[in-house]
């Protein structure tokens, strides 16, 4: 039991007591107003670990925050449980990215108790605080010409917001304003404010250290090719152009003979270093467009649908950059990123 607990208990079980001068007096009443906000502590859930990761760094430390999916568990094919049912409708509020990540949530986004902070939630960035350092070779367009095909299964939506930490901050900022709303306690309110104001400031020194080590890459070599369309917001905010494999392929990952074509003249129009790969062992079809296109694959995988297993949201941040900047022949200072991942995990603590 915390020692605020002990004090409040203390103060219940002798309440009757007469207070015979105005220091006790004092006492007593800061025991309540302290203690009472703590014993009325708050219980969410989180769905998808990511979310739950920018909850807890947020909520008060003093609140339940419950990670409903386990990081092993791909949130796109989540068949929700009974027991996950009784967590959700137990909670006092229930964060999740929406629909657009996690289809399993449809009957859930409409209860008043949940709160969306994916992409249909925020106003995405537009980067124009990045335009003094656009001076790569491409530019990062979308391959919008393609837009007929199937996109990860998001229904033409791409809800992997967080690669850009801009975006990242917007998410913090709906959750932070709800975490607040139902908190009457000024103090309380000026507390997760202060937590809010030390996750954008990490964001943002994430944002510029990012920069720091594309402008490392030549900028011939900016290309990002994977398997899904999930790099875009990565690439719109730090200059890369980005190439899903599905977007020509489609979901079949038919390797039809014009299809492969199509690939092939794509990649080498663009002068492709690298194809990134999504998992390990590298999926069927990265392999063979590799193997075809006598282009490598990267060293390690990045990830792009949340968390790694071990980790917080920066680690994976600084993951994937260090992998994308070493693989297209720049330098990653990774001391310095990883820096920043040991402070957003004292925010967890």
């Amino acid at each position: 039991m915390s020692i605020f607990k002990r004090i409040f208990s203390s103060y219940i079980s002798h309440k009757k007591v007469s207070i015979r001068n105005s220091l006790i007096a004092s006492a007593a009443l800061f025991s309540i107003n302290t203690n009472g906000a703590f014993a009325a502590s708050k219980n969410y859930v989180a769905v998808e670990p990511l979310t739950c990761d920018i909850v807890k760094s947020i909520a008060l430390p003093s609140d339940e925050v419950i990670c409903l999916v386990d990081r092993k568990q791909d949130v796109h094919d989540l068949k929700i449980s009974p027991k996950q049912a009784r967590l959700l409708k137990k909670a006092d509020k229930v964060f999740t990215l929406g629909t657009e990540m996690t289809p399993a949530m449809r009957n859930w986004v409409k209860r008043n108790s949940t709160v969306v902070l994916g992409v249909s939630a925020i106003d995405i960035d537009d980067h124009s605080d990045h335009d003094d350092h656009d001076d790569h070779g491409h530019s990062a367009k979308k391959h919008d010409d393609h837009d007929d095909h199937d996109h990860h299964d998001h229904g033409g939506v791409d809800p992997h917001v967080w690669h850009d930490p801009h975006n990242i901050i917007k998410m913090g900022k709906v959750v932070s304003k709800s975490l607040k709303k139902d908190v009457p306690e000024r103090k309380i309110r000026k507390a997760i404010s202060n937590r809010f104001k030390t996750f954008d400031k990490t964001l943002e020194d994430l944002d510029k250290w990012i920069v720091k080590q594309v402008s490392t890459i030549p900028s011939s070599n900016r290309v990002i090719v994977s398997k899904h369309k999930a790099m875009d917001y990565y690439g719109d905010a730090f200059g890369f152009e980005t190439i899903s494999l599905l977007d020509f392929l489609g979901h079949s990952s038919s390797l039809r003979p014009q299809n492969i074509s199509k690939v092939l003249n794509e990649l080498k129009e663009e002068n492709v270093k690298v194809i990134f790969k999504e998992q390990e062992p590298a999926s069927k079809l990265v392999n063979n467009l590799s193997k075809q296109s006598s282009i490598p694959l990267s060293s390690n995988q990045i990830f792009v649908d949340g968390l790694m297993m071990e980790g917080n949201t920066i680690t994976v941040a600084v993951h994937n950059t260090c992998t994308i900047v070493n693989e297209l022949g720049g330098s990653c200072d990774e001391t310095t990123g990883f820096d920043l991942a040991s402070n957003w995990g004292s925010l967890n603590q």
